[in-house]
């Protein structure tokens, strides 16, 4: 009997334990109305699911919140596009994720309709700030005032795989202030106000480095290139789907004092990328961009391997200083395959063989 008992004790521990896999929002005050601010509940949540070290359930609902949320170490899940995190206040609609092991999965950001492109931080939808071992995944982005997801203060060791991101102001999703062993794949982006996917450091930063992104989808840009590295190192593009007629589906630049003041790129790999309806004639884009605009500044060790490229103007153009770079066997297809006003470019023409995405 003792052993019994014993069994059964050990049972309802194991239910016990089951039961409490995940701490919901609505068991501390959430409403999930859509017009409540239920965001002290979910700030209530996160602390209880901290002490116990178990993940934040966003239920099935729409669960207002009206200012930022953050997650120090703590993991908000839901259980797919059901489940809707709502901003009230869409110049305070940021997630910070900071500290190690902080993650965002399977939900819906959405809100009140941006009142138009702001810079701060807290009218993005999810910012890692100096944080650490972080994911983003399976989220669905609709729209933001400013990024979708962005990097801050050296953040590193980070995933954003599988999200679906539209109608962001800004970047939907831009790495940026030192980040480093980002990898971003799977993502699909769609209308984004300026970048689908950007590298970028800037002068006064330390430089983003260790960033792939592999298998993504960007169409439909209102504004800026589709995947940009303006100053970066050790950045590898491969396998992503890019078609962008305002401007430059790939671009790779040093920017200067009339842009952003960035630094140059250097380590550069964009291999097996297919890009479709690229570049825009009136601004001087072609489908892909490699350039510096301030001297003393030189992009090196650049290689751009079997990307299919299709362009109703130039496909690829280099200008500025460059160093050591490679155009290996890319299949292009557009009125002036290559515009190359630099030294330093080394082609070895398409022959045969597979190009683009496999």
């Amino acid at each position: 009997m003792k052993h019994i008992a014993f069994a059964s004790c050990l049972l309802l521990a194991a239910l016990s334990a089951h039961a409490q896999a995940e701490v919901s929002i609505k068991a501390h005050g959430a409403v999930c109305d859509g017009n409540t601010d239920d965001g002290a509940a979910i700030a209530r949540a996160i602390a209880a699911a901290k002490a116990k070290a178990l993940p934040v359930l966003i239920p099935a609902g729409v669960c207002a919140y009206g200012d930022v949320i953050t997650l120090d170490g703590a993991k908000l899940v839901g259980i797919g596009d059901a489940s809707v995190l709502y901003a009230l206040n869409p110049l305070r609609e940021v997630i910070w994720l900071r500290g190690s092991g902080s993650e965002v999965r399977s939900l819906k950001l959405t809100g009140a309709k941006p009142p138009g492109r702001r810079p701060q931080w807290e009218g993005s939808r999810i910012v890692p700030f100096g944080a650490s071992n972080w994911t983003v995944d399976n989220v669905t982005i609709d729209s933001s005032t400013g990024t979708g997801v962005q990097t801050a203060r050296e953040s590193t060791q980070g995933t954003i795989s599988n999200n679906r991101i539209t109608d962001t102001m800004g970047d939907a999703i831009h790495i940026t202030d030192g980040a480093s062993y980002i990898t971003i794949t799977g993502n699909t982006v769609q209308r984004s106000g300026d970048d689908g996917i950007a590298v970028v450091s800037y002068q006064k930063q330390k430089i983003s480095h260790h960033i792939t992104a592999r298998g993504n989808t960007i169409t439909d840009n209102r504004g800026g290139r589709s995947m940009s590295v303006v100053g970066g190192e050790d950045v590898v593009y491969e396998n992503n789907r890019m078609s962008n007629p305002v401007a430059a589906c790939l671009y790779l630049a040093q920017e200067g004092n009339k842009h952003f003041n960035t630094q140059a790129v250097k380590g550069i790999v964009a291999r097996n990328n297919t890009l479709t309806n690229c570049g825009n004639i009136a601004i001087g884009h072609a489908a892909v961009m490699l350039f510096t605009n301030t001297d003393g500044y030189t992009n090196s060790s650049v290689t751009l391997s079997r990307n299919e490229i299709a362009s109703s103007a130039i496909g690829i153009r280099a200008f500025g200083s460059n160093a050591d770079v490679t155009l290996d066997s890319n299949r292009i297809n557009a009125a002036e395959p290559l515009k190359l006003q630099s030294q330093g470019v080394r082609v070895m023409p398409y022959a045969a063989g597979a190009a683009g995405v496999q």
